[in-house]
């Protein structure tokens, strides 16, 4: 009987009743992610030794006893995300040669907890270029191969999706852990800003970015949450936190929610503006209740959000100009804006950051969560990259980050839950928005749904 390697808290309870060992468990993920990886191109290493030493360890602590909150499980790791002894490629030819020396705070805490690395995931070229990163080539989408899985933590969704781990490591900058997680029906969460240190992850933009769990479900990312959080007193912006508190009532009795339209559902799919209603009535039919709340400026938040992460970038790759033949065109294309960026617009943008957080506030001060799209549309079709809202196409970056961008500059929290399939057979998915340092509610939220639906349980076609 193989392990239920696809739900991170139902294979601890197989661990625990003895129906699989951690070193089944991860055979099993290594053979899956092979073939995972020949379908969708979704692996950059498997990391096979490492993992069946950890395994064997793992076993023992199961047998006598010492078992660790997350011993056994295997997990992904995208791969600008460092893991000791291992290269770290950011998915460009102009790095990964060189072993890490340590393990990102991230892994480490992951394996100190008991879970078991066993691959680094496919990235965009460093987590900020295209489809086609010119090094490793597109991550395609389990749930229909001739499309993406998103971006920038494509490999690691896909892999979660594919069935052949339970759970991944991803970064989010403009959404990039929440966009792979809608579009390969995974629940994905960007932590509050700092909450998780980045230490040991290659930096992107210090402004917006967070490293953040890729699961299949709110009850496994609160697993993942709970021990990733926490200062790590190496990164200056992760600082003490409040307590992790998600009500383990299994209704909603108290909650407000506010769903706002305006720039959230401009742009938007029928499919996914259905999935956004169904979450909405699942959660008032717990108890919860639909309270006013708009984002005035929730349109401005994506193209000054692209502008404060193109600058920030363009400081860091400036130094290698000369090596620029070899980026990715898409990457070169957002350094380049960026190292045009006047500092009169870019100071503007960081002002205009706190504008939009005052009118989160605003929000928050009557409804303890937000629930809008996490992207308007089902998966972006290869190789052109577009999207298709109700049968009109649309570059990909006009639309993919309308919604997440509102978490990367105000610092909010968002968790990604997929509500169902649209008429196209792929996932659609909602972004629950809760104030900063209150993860707990969202995650509440999505487990109270997710005990009442079963969406996230659907798996590809091609996944068995």
């Amino acid at each position: 009987m193989g392990p239920p390697v696809n739900d991170l808290t139902d294979l601890l309870g197989a661990y625990a009743a003895g129906r699989t060992t951690p070193v089944e468990a991860v055979d099993e993920a290594l053979g899956c992610l092979e073939k995972a990886h020949a379908a969708y191109n979704c692996t950059i290493r498997v990391l096979d030794e490492r993992a069946r030493a950890a395994a064997a360890a793992s076993a023992r602590r199961w047998a006598d006893g010492t078992a660790r909150p997350l011993e056994g499980v295997p997990f992904g790791v995208k791969d600008v995300i460092d893991v000791a002894g291992v290269p770290t490629t950011h998915g460009s030819w102009n790095h990964g040669d060189e072993p890490a020396s340590a393990s990102a705070t991230v892994v480490r805490r992951l394996e100190e907890a008991g879970a078991i690395p066993v691959s680094k995931d496919a990235t965009t070229e460093f987590a900020v270029g295209g489809p086609h990163p010119p090094r490793f080539g597109p991550v395609r989408n389990p749930w229909d191969p001739g499309r993406w899985a998103g971006g920038s933590s494509t490999g690691s969704a896909a892999a979660v999706a594919a069935r052949a781990v339970p759970c991944a490591l991803g970064t989010d900058v403009g959404g990039s852990v929440r966009l792979p997680s809608a579009w390969c029906g995974l629940t994905g969460l960007k932590p509050t800003a700092g909450a998780i240190p980045r230490t040991g992850v290659f930096p992107l933009s210090w402004t917006t970015e967070t490293v953040g769990p890729i699961a299949r479900s709110a009850r496994d990312a609160e697993r993942l949450f709970a021990v990733l959080r926490g200062p790590d007193g190496a990164d200056p912006r992760s600082t003490p936190l409040p307590p992790l508190e998600v009500p383990a009532r299994p209704d909603l009795a108290g909650l407000r929610i506010a769903v706002p339209g305006g720039a959230f559902t401009e742009l938007c799919d029928t499919a996914v503006r259905a999935g956004v209603a169904h979450l909405v009535d699942e959660l008032v039919a717990a108890g919860a209740e639909v309270v006013p709340g708009e984002v005035p400026s929730a349109g401005d938040a994506l193209p000054i959000g692209y502008q404060i992460v193109f600058t920030e970038a363009a400081t860091l790759h400036r130094v290698d100009a000369d090596r620029w033949d070899t980026y990715d065109p898409v990457v070169v294309r957002r350094i380049s804006q960026g190292i045009v960026t006047p500092a009169v617009d870019y100071l503007r943008a960081l002002q205009f950051r706190v504008e939009l957080q005052r009118e989160l506030d605003a929000v928050f001060a009557d409804a303890d969560l937000l629930v809008v799209p996490t992207c308007p549309s089902t998966a972006p079709r290869l190789p052109d990259g577009t999207v298709v809202v109700d049968g009109e196409e649309f570059p990909l970056y006009a639309a993919q980050s309308r919604s997440t961008m509102l978490g990367n500059l105000t610092g909010a929290p968002g968790l990604a839950v997929p509500t169902g399939l649209a008429p196209d057979g792929c996932p659609v998915s909602a972004q629950l928005v809760a104030p900063p340092h209150r993860e707990g509610t969202a995650l509440w939220a999505a487990r109270v749904f997710q005990e009442r639906t079963a969406h996230h349980r659907q798996a590809p076609p091609s996944a068995s």
